[in-house]
């Protein structure tokens, strides 16, 4: 089975996976394009460490990030921590 998402797991849901046996995940972007963009637009580290999928959950074959995906999830995280609508 093949697990496809516009961001890449975060570590709980990454272990999850791992659990169930879900298999290949793809992913548009990753864990550190979004630190990135929440950087940018001052939004205040959570209170867990992010980590990537190969660091939670080593043995699922990952694909991504997607670059010719990244902007259009910029903007939606863009839209969405600056209150406008969709």
């Amino acid at each position: 089975m093949t697990v496809y998402t516009s961001g890449e797991h975060c570590a709980m849901c990454s272990a999850a996976h791992a659990w169930a046996g879900l298999g290949r995940i793809v992913y548009a972007t990753s864990t550190p394009q979004l630190l990135g963009w929440l950087d940018e637009l001052g939004v205040p580290p959570g209170p867990v460490t992010p980590l990537q999928v190969t660091e939670v959950a080593p043995g699922i074959p990952v694909d991504g990030p997607v670059d010719e995906l990244a902007e259009q999830v910029r903007a939606l995280h863009v839209r969405y921590h600056r209150g406008q609508p969709g």
